[in-house]
């Protein structure tokens, strides 16, 4: 490419120096052959060494263009052959190093989105790795455990009773509810934004329905619950904005550490209303919190198994906000009190 772009221009700036000099030549001799006082023999002699001077400079002119253009091609091209080999590299599955150039602003600009690519897949590569022995294990240690006891009752070394026939219960309802997760997870992904049905309601009626189906739950297990919603229509989806919350307030109890209460809070800011729901928790390391949005993504596996958390309630909350209502979800985290923040907007004018 670099010397097939060196011949192309080398020909046109030849083309024009040569053009140039031809009229240079042309027009010094008629003006000279204009003037009274100038001799014929003069008049040639001048013809004469202009010709061997544009004869020696025109060639010296291309060269010096030739040289020219070839080191400063190659200096422009370089980076775009280190992204030919970054792209090469990403296509056969390997993960190049980052690259660094300085060069012109639309090729750093085209680095920079290239190593951001890189960085991206190499993530997404490791969090696809994640999720898969993550399922596995969370499919496998739950159906191990009822091809375990249904084995050993077939075979007479135990006999089943309440305790274990509730154990196998347990074992069966984890499964359900991954299965009934990953289901629903689908339903939203299959879902476009504009079939999704939307109208203006009041929203702080819709939370308070959320909220009712959680007061008796957090009565039993002792923790303290308030709500500050403020009553305003926004346009939304009922189910979907539903399931969100739920999702979590569900999260909320179920990695409750602490004694401060679990607090949601809905008022508008500028054109969104925004929901807060604070909970004390584990706490959370920075270098995670983005990936808590991710599915099966979860920042302790072996906390959360035994909590019975999938990882998928954060991304239904991703999908169903983002993907579905053009809004914002967020994660503000100080110690061990989490604030996730859901920005929803007013009407469709986003959408």
């Amino acid at each position: 490419m670099l010397f097939q772009l060196t011949a192309v221009h080398l020909g046109i700036v030849s083309l024009l120096i040569i053009i140039s000099s031809y009229l240079i030549y042309s027009t010094a001799c008629f003006l000279v052959d204009q003037m009274p006082a100038v001799q014929a023999e003069n008049q040639s002699l001048f013809e004469e060494q202009l010709a061997v001077f544009l004869w020696w400079i025109t060639p010296i002119f291309i060269a010096a263009a030739a040289i020219f253009h070839y080191f400063f091609t190659k200096k422009m091209i370089k980076p775009l052959h280190q992204l030919v080999h970054s792209a090469n590299e990403l296509k056969a599955g390997h993960y190049p190093p980052k690259m660094t150039t300085n060069s012109f602003r639309e090729i750093d600009q085209l680095t920079l989105h290239v190593n951001e690519l890189n960085d991206r897949l190499k993530q997404n590569e490791e969090a696809r790795n994640k999720m898969l022995t993550d399922m596995a294990h969370e499919l496998r240690t739950p159906l191990s455990n009822i091809n375990g006891y249904l084995e050993a009752m077939r075979d007479g070394m135990i006999q089943g009773d309440h305790q274990l026939f509730h154990s196998l219960h347990n074992e069966s309802e984890r499964l359900i509810d991954m299965i009934n997760q990953l289901q629903e997870m689908a339903t939203w992904n299959e879902q476009s934004s504009p079939l999704l049905a939307k109208n203006s309601i009041d929203i702080k009626s819709v939370l308070d329905e959320v909220t009712t189906m959680f007061h008796l739950k957090m009565e039993n297990e002792g923790i303290p619950f308030q709500s500050d919603i403020l009553p305003m229509n926004v346009y939304f989806n009922k189910e979907g904005i539903q399931q969100a919350v739920t999702n979590l307030l569900d999260n909320a109890i179920r990695y409750y550490d602490g004694s401060s209460p679990v607090k949601l809070v809905g008022y508008k800011e500028n054109d969104d209303y925004v929901i807060l729901v604070t909970s004390p928790g584990p706490p959370i390391p920075e270098e995670e919190r983005r990936w808590l949005f991710e599915r099966f993504y979860r920042v302790d596996s072996s906390r959360s198994r035994q909590t019975g958390g999938t990882g998928l309630g954060l991304a239904i909350v991703k999908d169903i906000v983002v993907t579905h209502h053009q809004g914002k979800v967020d994660l503000i985290s100080t110690n061990n009190i989490h604030t996730f923040k859901l920005n929803i907007p007013l009407n469709d004018s986003r959408g």
